[in-house]
């Protein structure tokens, strides 16, 4: 009987021990090109921020309805998105989840300012403001240590991927799945089968199971993890980067036997800034491109964007 496969964990730490770096840095590429993701652990933020996270993600979602449509913009990039406005691209029934999207807060001169919807805070959580920002910088730093490790493994400049989201558009979301019980779930699932769109995803370990990926023999794999870890994963825009010897591995969360029990997640996701162009690199060209069209990272996701609804 075979083994079940499992995604690996790997521990960030010894991408900073000489003897161990070059290891993490194939293991890292490695599982990523098998898988898609990878669970990365000891990775400098500690268990305690996100457990606050989570105390402030829930004291968020639990304000009326009629106070969270207040920060509702309908452009989907940042703020309040309500119950069921976002729909996965191919799928009849939106997803059963609401949200809260926090990008970067950018310095004062930043050229950037222009091309990023401005932040929405909720007034009624006094720290909610000062918290987010704080964790979406060290988020932000982990990915940039992660992309330095990829740089490393393809053979390219150290800077050669984290120089592409410096005052880029990086998301945190903010992810609500309510009880079954309150809502119609008969015909929707929490998230719909989707891949990422964005170069890379760095997801807070989530406070209850479900999330599955969909395996290279077509079957659905559950990524097991603790509440202290970042489950990593590769998008479309890696993908094309790429020519998808890093894939945008499809993925869901499946509704739960217990109909009683709500879920929150806290996905990071990474983006370029607007003006990079997303063509393959040289190096993955020789295996024969599968793009026929040149994008840039902004061009990119304003397209999935209306996929998905906005």
């Amino acid at each position: 009987m075979s083994e079940t496969r499992q995604v690996p964990s790997l521990s960030l730490e010894d991408y900073f021990i000489p003897s161990s770096q070059k290891l993490f840095v194939d293991q890292f590429y490695n599982a990523l090109a098998e898988f898609g993701f990878v669970v990365i652990r000891n990775h400098g933020i500690h268990p305690s921020l996100f457990k606050q996270a989570y105390r402030l993600a829930e004291s968020l979602f639990n304000l009326p309805d009629t106070v969270k449509q207040r920060y509702e913009t309908g452009s989907g990039q940042r703020g309040y998105i309500s119950f069921g406005k976002e729909t996965a691209a191919g799928f009849e029934y939106p997803d059963l989840k609401e949200y809260w999207h926090i990008g970067p807060e950018l310095p004062g001169l930043s050229p950037y300012l222009k091309d990023y919807p401005a932040n929405i805070w909720p007034d009624e959580i006094a720290e909610f403001r000062e918290f987010f920002i704080e964790l979406h910088q060290k988020l932000n730093n982990v990915a940039k240590q992660l992309l330095t490790a990829l740089a490393s493994a393809m053979e390219l400049p150290a800077d050669y991927f984290s120089e592409m989201i410096c005052e880029g558009n990086s998301v945190q979301r903010l992810i609500h799945y309510p009880a079954l019980e309150k809502v119609a779930a008969s015909q929707g699932v929490r998230a719909a089968a989707h891949a990422d769109i964005n170069l890379m995803t760095l997801l807070i370990g989530a406070t209850d199971s479900g999330l599955q990926l969909l395996d290279r023999d077509g079957k659905w794999l559950a990524i097991e993890n603790e509440l202290g870890d970042l489950v990593v994963d590769t998008g479309d825009m890696m993908a094309r980067l790429t020519n998808s010897r890093l894939p945008a591995t499809v993925h869901r969360v499946v509704n739960p036997t217990d109909n009683t029990r709500a879920r929150y997640s806290i996905p990071f996701f990474v983006h370029p800034r607007n003006e990079v162009i997303l063509d393959p690199l040289p190096k993955f060209v020789e295996e024969g491109s599968k793009l026929t069209t040149s994008m840039t990272a902004g061009e990119f996701l304003a397209e999935r964007l209306r996929e998905n609804g906005f």
